[in-house]
């Protein structure tokens, strides 16, 4: 019988407030497919400068008596699913090498486009960075707040015009959102996941992972107030939810919520 301890993953990120989604899409995308997988796994916070990239999140796998230092979402999960870590859940869904493409197809899209696009709001329009540094950074002290707020968002903003969106007005960089999020909500409809199986599939961790962080938060309310009047998207993230992180309970609520709503504007 082995000695050698299960396989665990240290996800190292930002400060994650409790029960709710992370601040970082990517963060929470890579906590959604460790949930999914069954994994164990623990968070550890850090900045986005110490991270070997620049950013966040990078893990530390632990398997066969090594510790292994994986940075970027995308490279963390193939690591876990090519050394046998992890079952590769579009092979367990049976998908075609197409709807395999389709799905990477989709994931670029949301993760260098739309994601960018929403996070410029954030972080770019004063009133929604207010909301943004609120939520983030509201519990520390005096003078250590303002200094990092200050920090973190002009490193983001450099970052968003590094990879062209902050380059577009609020106009441009709005009207990208909306594409999306039509084509999204088309693709979706009709059945609960993205390829109509019966189990999550990889885009459907990715799509949830931005969907519950982009609901966490009111500071990107042009993206959510779209979201949130979509029974197809609220159904996904409600179902998505209650099945791997039951404890988003402010999510649930404003999901829930915003279903009343539309509910009783039909009625």
């Amino acid at each position: 019988m082995s000695s050698e301890s299960p396989p665990h993953v240290i996800l190292w990120g930002v400060a994650k407030p409790p029960n709710a989604p992370s601040s970082s899409g990517f963060c929470q995308k890579l906590e959604t497919f460790l949930r999914f997988s069954g994994i164990s796994y623990e968070l550890a916070e850090t900045l986005p400068g110490k991270a070997p990239k620049g950013k966040v999140p990078f893990a530390d796998i632990k398997h066969d008596g090594k510790t292994v230092p994986v940075a970027d979402s995308h490279f963390i999960i193939g690591y876990l699913v090519e050394n046998g870590l992890v079952e590769d859940p579009d092979t367990v869904a049976g998908l075609t090498p197409v709807q395999k493409g389709e799905s990477r197809a989709w994931q670029a899209y949301i993760e260098e486009v739309l994601y960018h696009a929403i996070v410029r709001d954030r972080w770019y329009i004063d009133e929604n960075y207010a909301v943004t540094s609120q939520e983030i950074f509201g519990g520390m002290s005096w003078p250590v707040r303002p200094l990092l707020a200050w920090y973190i968002r002009r490193n983001v903003m450099q970052s968003i015009w590094n990879a062209g969106t902050g380059r577009h007005s609020q106009e441009e960089a709005q009207s990208l959102q909306k594409e999306a999020f039509e084509a999204l909500e088309a693709r979706m409809s009709g059945h609960l996941y993205f390829h109509g199986g019966d189990r999550p599939t990889c885009i459907d961790l990715t799509v949830y992972g931005f969907l519950a962080n982009t609901l966490a938060t009111e500071g990107n309310p042009y993206w959510s107030d779209m979201v949130l009047r979509s029974s197809t998207l609220l159904g996904f993230t409600k179902k998505m939810t209650t099945s791997l992180f039951p404890e988003y309970e402010k999510l649930l609520q404003r999901i829930e919520e915003a279903e009343i709503r539309l509910q009783q504007a039909v009625g």
